[in-house]
C-alpha cells in the first residue's frame, strides 16, 4: 500500500519546508538526510516525481558504467541532486561536535602544507557530489581568506544564503560574464592569490572563452582553463578538491596532491595542456567509479554529445 502522504502537493510542500529558514534551522541534519535518502527510494520518487529525470540518467549510466546496479545508482543519483542546497546550509550551522561527526576528510594535510608557503592555493572543485559545500567549509575551518566565484544569481540561492554568516565565504560575483568583466574578476581573483589567499573555482565549465577541448569520457568536450592560468601567473599551488557522499548522512571532503604545473621555462600552452589535462583524469575516474555523483545538468549535456572519433 502507498504511504498517503506521497502525493506531489505534498512532496513540494516539504521542499518548501526544507528550503525555508524555519527548515535549514529545525530539521536535524541527520533526520532530514535520512529522509531524503529514503524518498528517493521509493517507487513514488522513481516512476512519479522524478520520472522526467530518470531516463536521461539511465541512458547516461549505459554510456559510462552499465554494469551497475540501475535502481541503486538512480537512488543515489536523485539524492544527490536532490535537495542539496539545504544540506549545504544545514551543514554550516551544526556545532563543533556534529559538524566533526558528519564531516570526514582525506588529504586535508596536502592542502593546509601547501597553504602555509604563503604564495596562495587555487581549489579547483567540479560539478560532481557535493561542490557547494565547500563554499562553507574553509570559513568554517577558520581560513578567512577564502573566496570563490560565483554568478550573478549564486549569492541569492539557498546554497549560499542558507549558510550560517560566520560561515560565509567571501564572493567575487560574475554579473555578466562579458569579456571585460571576466578580465577584472580574474584580476581580482589573482591579487587575492598572491596575497596568500584561497580561491574555490569549478574547473568543469563547458562554456566561455578560455574553454579547453579534450577528450573525456569518450567524448570531445570543454574544462575552464581559467584555474590553470591563476596558478600559472600567480605561482599558487593548484590542489583538486571533491565533496561527495560517504553514507546516507555522512560526507566525504578528499583533497588530492597540488598538480604539476610544469617548468617555468616551458611553452605557455604546454603547461596549461597538462594542467587541465590532469585535473580531466581525475574526474573522469572519479566519473566512471560513481557517475551517479555527476550534476544533473552534465548528464543531459554529456548523452548529448558526439563520441570522438
Amino acid at each position: 500500500m502507498q504511504n498517503p502522504l506521497l502525493k506531489r502537493k505534498y512532496i513540494r510542500k516539504a521542499v518548501n519546508y526544507f528550503n525555508s529558514e524555519r527548515g535549514i534551522r529545525n530539521i536535524p541534519y541527520g533526520v532530514g538526510s535520512r529522509m531524503i535518502s529514503w524518498f528517493c527510494k521509493t517507487d513514488f520518487a522513481h516512476q512519479e516525481f522524478f520520472k522526467k529525470k530518470i531516463p536521461a540518467f539511465r541512458e547516461f549510466l549505459m554510456q559510462i558504467h552499465d554494469k551497475q546496479d540501475k535502481r541503486k545508482a538512480t537512488s543515489e543519483y536523485l539524492q544527490v541532486n536532490f535537495l542539496h542546497g539545504w544540506r549545504t546550509s544545514k551543514l554550516s550551522h551544526l556545532n563543533d561536535r556534529k559538524y566533526r561527526k558528519y564531516v570526514h576528510f582525506t588529504g586535508l594535510d596536502l592542502f593546509e602544507e601547501e597553504y602555509k608557503k604563503g604564495k596562495g592555493v587555487v581549489l579547483v572543485n567540479s560539478h560532481y557530489g557535493f561542490p557547494a559545500f565547500a563554499l562553507s567549509l574553509f570559513p568554517r575551518l577558520g581560513y578567512k581568506d577564502f573566496y570563490t566565484i560565483l554568478a550573478e544569481r549564486g549569492p541569492d540561492t539557498i546554497k549560499y544564503s542558507g549558510i550560517r554568516d560566520d560561515s560565509k565565504p567571501n564572493l567575487l560575483v560574475a554579473e555578466r560574464a562579458s569579456s571585460g568583466e571576466m578580465f577584472s574578476l580574474l584580476f581580482q581573483a589573482k591579487q587575492k592569490l598572491e596575497e596568500g589567499g584561497i580561491l574555490h573555482v569549478l574547473g568543469d565549465g563547458q562554456h566561455g572563452r578560455s574553454s579547453h577541448s579534450l577528450k573525456f569520457m569518450g567524448k570531445i568536450r570543454g574544462f575552464r582553463a581559467s584555474f590553470a592560468e591563476l596558478g600559472i601567473s600567480s605561482g599558487a599551488s593548484i590542489i583538486p578538491v571533491l565533496v561527495t557522499p560517504a553514507g546516507k548522512s555522512k560526507v566525504l571532503v578528499e583533497f588530492f596532491a597540488p598538480l604539476d604545473k610544469g617548468s617555468e621555462e616551458a611553452d605557455h600552452q604546454e603547461r596549461l595542456d597538462m594542467i587541465v589535462e590532469q585535473y580531466a583524469m581525475i574526474l573522469e575516474s572519479k566519473w566512471k567509479e560513481k557517475p551517479q555523483y555527476v550534476n544533473g545538468g552534465f548528464v543531459d549535456v554529456h548523452i548529448k554529445q558526439v563520441a570522438a572519433r
